[in-house]
């Protein structure tokens, strides 16, 4: 499976939870060394100066850099003589399954944001937020933090993404079968033989790796087909279903709409002819 390939499914699966946030100068005893958090931190520096260490890496931020201080690393940070810090910040965890989103995507420890107000716009967005009374403030909050972390992956990686390949290799062997066998009928005990892991053990470790079961996977790869032959062939419901493994047409209807929202002839008729057919 192609680094691509993964790194969006790991997005698709992704969980973000903010744990505290704010925009403020630090206090002239800002300091604290040698420490290692169970979170993430953004830093985005507004003014100022100051000094960190992240992991075996020292800086000395300017205004429009923003920081990533990632989950589980080894950090430091301290007021130095001259004008203190002021920031936006965040503490926040990004995980798909068990794992944090920056053990398995490589990004540098900072971007420069050249002063760019979109950035400064999302901290703020995320701290109105945070702010807002009704019932929905914790979807706004979340809302929110995916578009930080998005803005941040964006302009952190490059076209061609750099994983870790954290995953064990069985695993990714059989992420690879299932992307070119989702046509056959596949089962659980055939997969976790690939992975030589007993089944229910499999399943466990298969949903803690990449935020997904194996089945749901499957799932998801064979209505993605489904999908991109009703828009881009005439083949009848019955031989698309032959062709991505659920020759069930009453299933692959269900599943289709509960999916989409659409019936596959409403898909087909919308997204191929651009006709307006309700969902």
């Amino acid at each position: 499976m192609g680094n691509q390939s993964l790194a969006r499914l790991y997005m698709e699966n992704l969980d973000v939870r903010v744990t505290s946030m704010g925009y403020n100068q630090v206090w002239t005893d800002w300091r604290e060394l040698d420490y290692t958090p169970d979170f993430n931190k953004f830093y985005l520096i507004c003014d100022g100066e100051g000094w960190l260490k992240i992991g075996d890496s020292e800086f000395s931020p300017k205004p429009g850099q923003w920081f990533l201080m990632p989950h589980g690393v080894k950090q430091s940070y301290s007021y130095t003589s001259g004008p203190r810090y002021t920031k936006y910040w965040c503490h926040f965890t990004a995980r798909i399954g068990d794992r944090n989103l920056f053990d398995l995507i490589q990004t540098p420890l900072y971007v420069d944001t050249k002063n760019d107000s979109e950035a400064i716009r999302l901290f703020r967005e995320l701290l109105d937020s945070d702010a807002a009374a009704s019932i929905s403030g914790p979807l706004l909050v979340k809302s929110a933090m995916l578009r930080l972390v998005a803005y941040y992956i964006e302009h952190a990686v490059s076209s061609e993404v750099s994983l870790h390949r954290s995953e064990p290799e069985p695993l990714e062997q059989v992420i690879s079968y299932i992307q070119s066998s989702y046509h056959h009928n596949l089962t659980i005990a055939d997969l976790a033989e690939k992975a030589h892991l007993h089944p229910n053990y499999f399943i466990r470790v298969f949903k803690r790796q990449f935020g997904i079961s194996p089945i749901q996977y499957i799932k998801k790869r064979r209505l993605e087909e489904a999908k991109l032959l009703l828009v881009t062939t005439n083949l009848p419901l019955s031989e698309i279903g032959d062709r991505v493994g659920l020759s069930d047409i009453s299933y692959l209807s269900r599943i289709f709409k509960e999916s989409t929202g659409f019936s596959p002839t409403a898909y087909r008729m919308t997204f191929n002819s651009h006709q307006t057919v309700s969902p």
